[in-house]
């Protein structure tokens, strides 16, 4: 079956909010505020709304998402799109990827129109959003971090593979993601770019499954095993960068600006990682916090006391163990999140002088601040 252009825009945007709603059910308490892990706003003069606030900002949300699932209004989706970004303003953990790729999603569809010149920069808009998220996750794949984590791991569970192929695997994943994504770029080769793709998030998901864990991004993976399928599959182009200079105006301009200029200037640590597509690269940072002191460790809640356990007989918070259980994801992997989390813990000390009551360690690369 051959679907019109219209088609594949109305079923992407489906899809993207398919994915969002699934995902805020599997992180219920990421989008209220009173609850036993931190809210962290992007800036100290945002305000943040209490109960029952945070519960109607959470509901309009919702039924918007909804109401653009059968309408695919501008309006509707600029409105999703700002409440997001406020909510996300008020939270930082909000701004995990699967949520911000569903809301590019629908915000390009929000610039469509009835005509045939709208209809293609919205489908070229999408196309470029996923073609830049496989061409960066490959390319911040490039690090000799990933390099050791993954053969770690790859170690760990296929260890009856010969060294050599576990060796040249790990080395050639990087690559192969970034290829693949310009593969979607040229007719010859955009078929196997999206079989690949498929075949990728398939194992994914079945990895996911059998391990045990991290269910939370299924949907996400099926999304866009989905979505790229729609976008790619039919798709003739009259040349290679037909995507980005074909009816380019100010749309496609913000369009190239977000999935490409700002994802490349996380290289030189303008842009944050995982709105860059830095996805399983072994680059985001991991952090857990010392409470040294008595006086506050004496005073923090309870259900901050629940969090901490005995490492090399320190008294230890990690904040993606914490973040896992109450909000439902992972913490948020920039310096200024954890910062600030540092400083909720250590508002609960009686003390005037507040230095060295905590020390906040991020873990994977070992730095201590």
């Amino acid at each position: 079956m051959v679907l019109d252009v219209q088609k594949k825009i109305e079923y992407v945007g489906k899809l993207a909010v398919l994915g969002f709603l699934a995902l805020m059910a599997y992180s219920p308490k990421l989008w209220i505020t009173k609850k036993d892990f931190p809210v962290i706003p992007r800036f100290d003069f945002i305000p943040i709304p209490s109960y029952p606030f945070d519960y109607i900002f959470t509901f309009l949300l919702i039924c918007l998402l909804v109401f653009f699932f059968f309408k695919q209004k501008e309006i509707v989706g600029l409105s999703i799109t700002i409440l997001y970004f406020y909510l996300a303003m008020v939270d930082q953990n909000r701004l995990q990827p699967y949520f911000y790729q569903s809301i590019l999603s629908i915000f390009f569809i929000s610039f469509y129109k009835n005509d045939s010149k709208s209809k293609t920069i919205v489908l070229h808009s999408l196309m470029l959003l996923f073609l830049a998220t496989y061409f960066f996750s490959g390319i911040h794949k490039i690090n000799e971090n990933f390099n050791s984590v993954w053969m770690h791991a790859f170690s760990k569970h296929f260890g009856f593979l010969p060294e050599i192929v576990r060796y040249l695997f790990t080395r050639s994943v990087p690559f192969i993601e970034a290829i693949i994504a310009l593969f979607l770029l040229f007719n010859k080769t955009r078929k196997i770019g999206v079989i690949t793709i498929v075949t990728m998030h398939l194992g994914i998901v079945t990895l996911l499954l059998v391990f045990g864990y991290g269910f939370n991004v299924i949907p996400w993976n099926l999304q866009n095993i989905l979505s790229v399928i729609l976008l790619f599959w039919q798709y003739k182009s009259e040349n290679a960068l037909e995507l980005f200079t074909s009816y380019f105006n100010y749309k496609k301009a913000i369009v190239i600006g977000l999935v490409f200029l700002l994802p490349f200037s996380n290289l030189v640590g303008f842009w944050d990682h995982l709105l860059s597509f830095s996805f399983f690269s072994a680059k985001l940072n991991y952090y857990y916090i010392e409470i040294n002191d008595e006086d506050l460790l004496t005073n923090l809640p309870e259900n901050v006391k629940k969090q901490i356990y005995i490492f090399e007989g320190k008294n230890i918070i990690n904040f993606n163990d914490w973040a896992g259980i109450v909000n439902g994801v992972l913490f948020y992997p920039e310096d200024r999140v954890a910062n600030k989390t540092q400083k909720y813990i250590e508002s609960f000390s009686t003390k005037t002088n507040k230095e060295n009551l905590t020390k906040l360690v991020e873990y994977h690369h070992r730095k201590v601040r």
